[in-house]
Parts: structure tokens; sequence; C-alpha cells
């Protein structure tokens, strides 16, 4: 079984609730969990992320993904890690050390004293920050007539572009580049099957200046 939380393009953020009835799936059907928890303090409105391996119930089944290169924004140092029962941690080293090596010393030891040295304020930060440009770009895109559905977590947005010219979603997030010179995502490629085509997706991890610059060129939708 797959989760991520909070989801990317959705921003869906599993409650605990939500959690344990996946877990006793997973246990009645005797299954591995492996979690995406890379956007875990991109999580807005109060929720809380809950991550499935700190349920007792599933915590030897679980096998955590996330990393640190969304949180300190450096996402081209490609910096993860992987919690798991020491078990299936020895396998997965393994198979690492055989097809992928490993990072970067440098930007290994870089991301240790980040996570050593920043904090806790520095992440409830974060999480204020983006929550601030969640609403921004929400409310701008409303406004353009690209209704959204507001996240829950992680940093993108689906719209609906449905009254936007276009056969499918591509079409339609090229009308919007051309119209406004802001790019997207066509929501075809979050599914597999015909879904999604009146979707596209946005991104809001920018500085303030660039977010402030998209968000005044979105408002040509409304011409």
């Amino acid at each position: 079984m797959i989760v991520n939380t909070p989801g990317n393009p959705s921003g869906k953020v599993f409650t605990k609730e939500e959690i344990d009835q996946l877990a006793d799936f997973a246990v009645e059907k005797d299954l591995f969990i492996f979690t995406d928890e890379i956007y875990e303090y991109f999580v807005y409105d109060g929720k809380k992320h809950v991550s499935p391996g700190s349920v007792p119930k599933i915590a030897d089944r679980t096998i955590t993904i996330s990393g640190y290169s969304k949180t300190f924004s450096i996402t081209g140092w490609r910096i993860g890690y992987c919690v798991a029962h020491e078990e299936w941690a020895r396998m997965i080293g393994y198979v690492s050390d055989l097809v992928y090596v490993c990072a970067p010393s440098p930007l290994q030891v870089g991301v240790a004293k980040g996570v050593a040295s920043l904090p806790g304020s520095y992440y409830e930060g974060v999480c204020r920050s983006y929550e601030e440009k969640r609403k921004q770009i929400c409310d701008t895109l409303h406004d353009s007539g690209l209704e959204p559905y507001v996240p829950q977590g992680s940093y993108y947005v689906l719209a609906n572009v449905s009254g936007v010219p276009g056969k499918d979603s591509k079409e339609r997030a090229m009308y919007i580049l051309k119209k406004s010179g802001i790019a997207s995502v066509p929501g075809k490629a979050f599914y597999h099957d015909d879904a999604g085509e009146d979707l596209v997706r946005f991104c809001f991890a920018k500085r303030d200046d660039v977010l402030d610059r998209a968000c005044g060129d979105l408002c040509k939708m409304r011409q």
C-alpha cells in the first residue's frame, strides 16, 4: 500500500482516523505500507500530519520515505531518507548501495547540520509562510475564474478549468500559458483514466515577489 500524505497534487492530509482504517486493512491483508511524507511540514488550517509509522499496530510494516528537499528548499540536492524496521532497513540499504550509491557527502553534511541546528520555530515558520502563499494564489484563482480546490497540505493547488477553451487539460494549460504567461501541469498527468481533463495544477512554492507577479498575470484570465 502506498500512502502520500500530505498529498500531491490534491493537498489531501490523512487524519488519524483515516490512518487507523488503512492500518486495519494493512494488517488484515498482511500488506507493507510505503509512505511519501515529503510535505509533512506543509500542513494548513490547524491540521496535523500523522505519520503511519507512528501507529503501533503497523510500525513494523511501515516504510517511511521522506527528505528535506522541500522543507529546506534544496530540491536539487536530492537528499532523502527512509525509516523502517531493522530487518527491512538492512535490505533497503543493500539495494540502495547497488543502485544509487549515495548522495554527495557534502550535501549530506549540510542537511545534517540543518536538522541538528534549526529550532522548531523554523518549521512553524515554513508552515505559516506557505499558508499565506496558499491563500494568495487560491484567492487569485477564484477571482480569475479558475476555481481552486483548496489544499490541506503541500504547496500545489488544483484548479477547475472547465471554462477555459480547449478539448482537454493540455490544451487548457496551454491556453492559460498563452493568455497569462503562467505555466501549469495538465490534470490528466495525475490520472490513469480519462479523468483530470478539467483540472490543472499550479505550484505556489515561489519567492514572494515571483508569486506576486504570477498572481498579477493570472488576473489576465478575467479579460
